[in-house]
């Protein structure tokens, strides 16, 4: 990923081909990121906050996901975003 920052409202959208268990790992991310896994009904099923930069650890979901979301580190806390709510997607164009 090479990302030395993330705007404070932004985030990136990961989609896949398939609902399945999903894993990631924060090897060439240089800022702490909260992960959020969801599944096909948009329900956010896994959440892993304040990832450690530089790491090979695997973070996955618990259950098949066929969304991932990272944001900055704190950004769930500060939105109280919970597993088990709703998430809405609105992609733009840039």
């Amino acid at each position: 990923m090479y990302r030395k920052s993330l705007p404070a409202d932004a985030g990136m959208l990961f989609v896949f081909d398939e609902e399945e268990i999903q894993g990631f790992w924060m090897k060439n991310t240089y800022i702490p990121l909260d992960m959020l896994f969801v599944n096909a009904d948009n329900e956010i099923i896994t959440i892993h906050t304040n990832t450690a930069p530089l790491k090979e650890w695997n973070y996955a979901s618990t259950r098949p996901a066929l969304y991932v979301v990272e944001v900055n580190a704190g950004y769930c806390a500060q939105k109280q975003i919970t597993e088990g709510d709703k998430i809405i997607f609105e992609l733009s164009s840039h």
